[in-house]
């Protein structure tokens, strides 16, 4: 099963009209959670949100992403392959930054232009993904040095 997020802030119509538009093509179940979309799919299974995404995370074989941070992080510690699409919507560039670093990374496969998602999907077998490790988060430590 392929699944989709787009986030639940800013609207990605063109990626869920993308994907609804190339879902026949392919040969297994699409699931699209569309956010604030307007467009709603004909082609493949959709909701607009649910409190917990983690069911469909887990069944994915491919996640398609906009480039969100909480989103990308929870599925690349879930081990699953990542195709991520920066959101234009999105009023900074921040997505873009963390796209640059995690596709120089090898953790996602960045596909930069929408139209080339198909071909994107078709790649992701042969992509070699590199395994995303949580690094430790040692924050509490710098806060209790700095207390005292």
């Amino acid at each position: 099963m392929i699944f989709v997020t787009v986030g639940t802030t800013y609207a990605f119509d063109s990626l869920v009209e993308e994907m609804d538009r190339i879902a026949l093509k392919l040969k297994e179940k699409v699931i699209i959670q569309i956010g604030n979309s307007k467009y709603k799919p004909k082609n493949c299974q959709y909701f607009a949100f649910e409190s917990d995404l983690h069911k469909y995370l887990k069944q994915a074989r491919i996640v398609i992403s906009h480039g969100g941070a909480g989103t990308s992080f929870e599925v690349l510690s879930m081990g699953k392959k990542l195709i991520s699409i920066e959101n234009h919507n999105v009023n900074d560039e921040h997505q873009r930054d963390l796209l640059t670093k995690l596709s120089k990374e090898k953790y996602v496969l960045w596909c930069k232009d929408i139209s080339e998602i198909y071909n994107s999907i078709k790649k992701v077998d042969k992509f070699k993904f590199k395994k995303y490790v949580r690094p430790k988060c040692t924050i509490h430590e710098k806060i209790m040095e700095f207390v005292g």
